[in-house]
């Protein structure tokens, strides 16, 4: 052997090159990205030993000791998207750097074979990289895929010609559309991408150097039909053409203009590897598809951004001073504590037991409430293991970890307890000053997941050294399912404290964003605008068939025209909508319904009670009393299919009939403007008083907590990007002057001063 960059010999004439030789000293690169150096690094190793005449043949590994990843691809924070930067993959860069589609040309020309040996992650560029090797080995750590279609771009080192060629059209629809990154060792021997696994008695460098001696003793024309390039595309094993299977694949797409761009982009790579004459014809339309992309698909940009944006929001913005105390609890180790069966209290326990933590200690005063809370997590834990999301054996390992009480004090050995009670502060404040006795490690974190109360009011029922290891921990239901929670920073905070619950909210696989102390932190209090402004455009242009209805809102902002998930009537049905009348209750803004008088704090406030009176006097509180919004029948669509409601148009018939503009239709548009505006516009408020540190992260917290669609890019980055600042501070203007009394479309300063000085907020 020998290392190909330093021509050190080792034993006969099969060079190894490994590619985290090629990060410069001192460089943290754990996933082998494929940045300038490491490919200029990988072109010096591989001329070197092409060029040496006692070496036949190649190792291209991971590492040197063939542990870890092979490579996750491309540097993306090369990807500036400029017209000079193509992150290093189809354009050339100034003093000769190669791109990976020179290295993969490089590869695949090789006068020697070259055996790639694959272990971990396998993916995009690395993956490219191993396809033009003329050999593939693997072990069983192997995880390959092509997921460039979700950064808004394809494979642009010829992934797109050369998968096609070696495994047919279907893997590669399967791997390159959907952007997967979890093919596996059996699937790479099934599709024909993997020659060779290794045995239970060698290594994967041993299996790889088996392969390279015997490649090197074939004849040359064995070499030349080992390359792709060389290779047409193979019909399919089940007898489809090539062509339909496309035109099927077509039909599951979304389309262009609704985040679809890249996927179709995908989609026109591969057919080009059929249906154009020659390899290098397809790698031609590769090349312009992945560019243009590049340079001009605003929702590439968008999917780049929410890339880099997650990344941002789960790193810590300051170096570690020193260990911190709680550091065990973000390596997956520690007695968990979470008081409330609730709806939240279950699902935060099973986020706990799935990632390994135990015991986890469910504590509720309510027997019949704990009881249903036991049942519910073991359930939903062995429905995953019915459906293939957890083994047996470590179901039968988490199952054992839950424990449960009705008493407070079984908390006494917990290192974290997440308090998940009923949204009230004096009952907050109540259990906080138990738990400051009850609690025997003073340095255990105490967490509340409230979702709008003061959480420095909450800490102040714990004793003064407690309170640095006091936050919010707010997840968002169902708990066990979506991915953000909001950390809610108080004026006491430690930086370590915050720093191990990110650690933690990213070992129970979950996105973590930091954010200040306020009513309603991020999330809610920008969706507050966005929930009234719904309303109010009900009993503003509601009435009758012609006026506005609750569908014509939800179809607006929902996958029909704008593309979050659900609209927000839907949303408020699926959260219910006494949540936000008891929230408005504690606010002192209802009308009492016993005495009859407007809540104190109402004032001048642009309001209407429609919401209230749904509640208050239909008990229309949402999906789980089949109506709400709209009405629920449990024989269509499971009980959450949306329906119309008779009742609820009488009542917005009502509301509406004094409105001068009732009984009249605004376009999607014009909906988007009146209800998406404000709350773009309590963005910038919250980034002006510091409760966001970065547009990013407010843009993260809508992606993974309201639906936002990811294309595009979260609220800020849409109002940056998609819209203008200078229109949406021009239409704020607009409704502020018509509406005086709803104080969300009073434009921010921060907002005016992007726009004076001509800067997105980004900027």
């Amino acid at each position: 052997m020998v290392d190909a960059a330093n021509n050190t010999p080792a034993t006969a004439a099969v060079a190894i090159i490994a590619i985290s030789n090629g990060s410069p000293p001192g460089a943290s690169n754990p996933v082998n990205a494929l940045g300038a150096p490491v490919r200029q690094y990988l072109q010096k190793s591989l001329q070197n030993a092409l060029q040496d005449q006692s070496i036949t043949s190649i190792v291209l590994i991971g590492r040197p000791d063939g542990k870890g990843v092979f490579s996750a691809g491309a540097d993306i924070k090369e990807f500036s998207g400029s017209n000079s930067d193509s992150g290093g993959v189809t354009t050339s860069e100034p003093g000769g750097i190669p791109t990976l589609n020179d290295l993969a040309h490089l590869i695949e020309g090789a006068s020697k074979p070259i055996v790639a040996a694959l272990t971990g992650a396998c993916l995009g560029g690395g993956m490219e990289l191993a396809l033009a090797a003329q050999y593939r080995v693997a072990n069983d750590t192997l995880k390959y895929g092509l997921p460039e279609v979700k950064i808004g771009l394809i494979p642009g080192a010829g992934g797109t010609q050369r998968l096609p060629r070696l495994c047919g059209v279907r893997h590669a629809l399967d791997v390159i559309v959907r952007g997967r990154i979890n093919g596996t060792v059996q699937e790479g021997l099934k599709f024909g991408l993997l020659d060779g696994v290794v045995s239970k008695e060698e290594t994967v460098l041993e299996c790889a150097l088996r392969w390279a001696t015997w490649a090197s003793s074939l004849p040359s024309i064995t070499l030349e039909s080992r390359r792709l390039c060389c290779r047409t595309v193979p019909p399919d094993g089940e007898g489809i053409e090539n062509k339909d299977m496309c035109a099927f694949a077509l039909q599951s797409l979304p389309p262009k203009e609704k985040g679809g761009e890249s996927a179709h982009a995908c989609l026109e790579s591969i057919q080009a590897s059929f249906g154009l004459p020659s390899f290098d014809e397809g790698m031609e339309t590769e090349k312009n598809l992945f560019n243009d992309l590049l340079y001009h698909s605003l929702q590439g940009r968008a999917y780049r951004h929410i890339f880099f944006a997650e990344r941002s929001s789960s790193s810590s913005s300051s170096s570690r001073r020193k260990q911190a105390p709680g550091d065990q609890l973000g390596k997956g180790k520690g007695v968990i504590g979470v008081i409330g069966a609730g709806t939240m209290g279950r699902g935060i326990a099973i986020a706990f037991l799935r990632a390994g933590f135990g015991p986890v200690i469910l504590v509720d005063v309510n027997p019949k409430g704990l009881k249903a809370g036991v049942q519910y997590i073991e359930s939903t834990l062995q429905n995953e293991a019915k459906k293939g999301r957890l083994t047996k054996s470590k179901l039968n390992g988490i199952l054992p970890l839950l424990e449960s009480s009705t008493n407070l004090s079984k908390l006494a050995g917990c290192d974290l307890v997440v308090e998940a009670a009923f949204e009230n502060l004096k009952v907050k404040r109540e259990i906080f000053s138990k738990l400051n006795t009850i609690v025997q490690k003073r340095e255990a974190l105490i967490l509340s997941n409230t979702s709008t109360l003061d959480v420095d009011a909450i800490a102040s029922s714990l004793s003064p050294g407690r309170r640095p290891f006091c936050a919010g921990m707010h997840f968002f239901s169902p708990a066990h399912i979506m991915k953000l929670v909001e950390v809610v920073r108080g004026v006491d905070t430690s930086p370590e404290t915050l720093s191990v619950i990110r650690a933690i909210t990213k070992r129970i696989k979950k996105v973590p964003v930091v954010v200040g102390n306020c009513d309603g932190f991020v999330g809610n209090r920008m969706i507050h605008p966005y929930t009234t402004e719904s309303t109010l455009l009900l009993v503003d242009y509601g009435g009758g068939k012609a006026g506005l209805g609750i569908s014509d809102v939800d179809a607006a902002i929902g996958p029909k025209f704008f593309g979050m998930a659900v609209g927000p009537f839907v949303m408020s049905d699926i959260a219910g909508n006494d949540i936000g009348y008891n929230i408005r209750r504690e606010k002192g803004i209802i009308r009492d319904p016993k005495t009859g008088e407007v809540g104190p704090n109402r004032k001048e406030i642009r309001y209407t009670e429609l919401a209230d009176d749904m509640v208050e006097k239909m008990g229309r509180v949402g999906q789980k009393a089949r109506k709400g919004w709209y009405n629920y029948d449990p024989k269509v669509g499971k009980g959450r299919k949306p329906l119309p409601s008779s009742e609820m148009q009488s009542l917005i018939d009502k509301y509406s009939m004094n409105s001068s503009q009732g009984g009249k239709k605004l376009n999607y548009e014009e909906i988007v403007h009146r209800v998406l505006f404000p709350l773009v516009n309590e963005g910038f408020k919250i980034l002006e008083e510091g409760i966001a540190s970065d547009p990013s992260d407010i843009d993260i917290i809508y992606l993974y907590g309201y639906g936002w669609p990811a294309w595009r890019g979260g609220p800020m980055f849409w109002a940056d990007n998609y819209v203008g600042l200078p229109k949406i501070l021009g239409e704020l203007e607009k409704f502020h002057h018509m509406h005086p009394g709803s104080e969300y479309f009073r434009p921010s300063k921060l907002l005016r001063e992007c726009v004076g000085i001509g800067l997105g907020v980004q900027e």
